[in-house]
């Protein structure tokens, strides 16, 4: 398990959150399948992780998640 699927685990696997996205723990999969996820909660902070990982700014990273959100909610 790496450090990002680790950190993506920590986050979605909070009771509240996961009552709130309507997933379960068995939805989240890696970091790569939490991206595509047709869940937009599991999605989102899979992306936020990634994009973060990857160096993406703060604005860049708002920018992504809010146009993301934008289009699948």
């Amino acid at each position: 398990m790496t450090n990002n699927e680790k950190i993506l685990q920590a986050v979605l696997l909070d009771d509240k959150l996961m009552e709130f996205g309507g997933y379960t723990a068995e939805d989240i999969g890696n970091i790569y399948q939490a991206i595509d996820s047709d869940n937009c909660v599991i999605s989102a902070v899979a992306q936020i992780i990634s994009r973060t990982n990857e160096g993406a700014t703060e604005r860049e990273l708002w920018k992504e998640i809010n146009d993301y959100l934008k289009r699948n909610v």
